[in-house]
């Protein structure tokens, strides 16, 4: 989005690196809906096929975020001007933003739309900072990865473009051998953690309660029950 004066700070990554910097992602997706949600450690999440192992969220060092944003000429972050942060209502934003004016110093305009309003002004007008949730379509790692940030991708709602992370999605899906892929997988995580497009937070579960009679109460790939397959037995 543009910003006063026609300059857009997140469009240098070193921006992007303070604000990841900036916030403990980790203590967040603990914290977040305890007993409903995992911390997250990437794009991906653990127990999806192929996805690969490892840590994949950018370190927590405030220090270090501090001095990214001195060197892309914002010393004081409040020279950035009011950073825009406007969400659905996620229930850390207000712990993010305690973090970002903590840590950086910077300013932060807070709001929240309706989901409906929401989608209207991401798909038109993205703020700076913003938050959303993802249900993947189905079980696998470019679900999470190409579909969501994939140069001219429809749900790349950011409008972010990497070459380096198009082509290890490229290798990775016309890899022809599942080793082959995770490996390609691995390095579009390895972008993402440090270009800072996005940062993940926390991994949603799930649960369902069935009793006894309750033909084909299975899940999904993604984790959602299966409704179109739900039937009683006779006499039920």
């Amino acid at each position: 989005p543009d910003v006063a004066g026609g300059r857009n700070p997140f469009q240098d990554v070193r921006v992007r690196r303070a604000f990841a910097q900036a916030v403990d992602w980790r203590r967040l997706g603990i914290l977040d809906e305890p007993g409903s949600s995992v911390p997250a450690t990437g794009m991906v999440p653990a127990g999806i096929p192929g996805t690969p192992e490892g840590d994949y969220l950018p370190p927590f060092d405030p220090v270090a975020a501090r001095a990214l944003l001195a060197e892309a000429g914002y010393a004081d972050g409040r020279s950035l001007g009011p950073i825009s942060f406007i969400a659905n209502g996620g229930g850390y934003d207000g712990a993010i933003i305690a973090m970002l004016e903590e840590n950086l110093g910077v300013e932060i305009e807070y709001a929240t739309m309706e989901f409906g309003t929401y989608q209207q002004r991401l798909a038109e007008d993205p703020p700076q900072v913003w938050s959303i949730s993802w249900v993947a379509d189905y079980p696998g790692p470019n679900d999470f990865l190409g579909v969501l940030l994939g140069t001219g991708s429809t749900a790349n709602q950011g409008g972010w473009s990497s070459a380096p992370f198009d082509d290890a999605i490229s290798r990775a899906t016309s890899a022809a051998d599942p080793a082959t892929a995770t490996d390609a997988y691995a390095d579009a995580m390895a972008v993402v953690r440090d270009d800072v497009p996005t940062v993940p937070v926390s991994y949603g579960t799930s649960f369902s309660l069935v009793r006894d009679g309750l033909l084909g109460a299975a899940q999904t790939g993604t984790g959602i029950l299966r409704l179109a397959g739900l039937a009683w037995e006779d006499g039920q």
